[in-house]
């Protein structure tokens, strides 16, 4: 007989979607995750314009439904014209050089 985490004993898989979420809905961080990868955009800069756009310092700083609101606009930007998103983004950039 096999043992008792083979049986599914002590693994309760029905609430998990294998990505660590017990929602069954993927994490925030893997869905910008996703973005990024999609549209080639710099982490870096998507993380800048993300803080920017929740008004907060950092983005783990902002709420959750900020952050939820701001990967539903990247992906609307990034689907629509992605072109003018990284444009917006290399101005975080631009932004960052006059600080230094």
């Amino acid at each position: 007989m096999p043992p008792e985490w083979v049986q599914g004993k002590g693994i309760d898989s029905s609430r998990s979607n294998g990505n660590g979420s017990r929602t069954g809905r993927p994490r925030l961080r893997d869905k910008l995750c996703l973005l990024i990868r999609k549209y080639e955009l710099d982490s870096n800069l998507v993380k800048r314009y993300a803080a920017d756009f929740c008004g907060t310092e950092t983005l783990r700083d902002a709420s959750r439904d900020l952050v939820e609101a701001f990967i539903s606009t990247l992906a609307e930007e990034a689907a629509k014209d992605r072109a003018a998103l990284v444009c917006k983004l290399n101005s975080y950039n631009q932004l960052e050089e006059v600080k230094s």
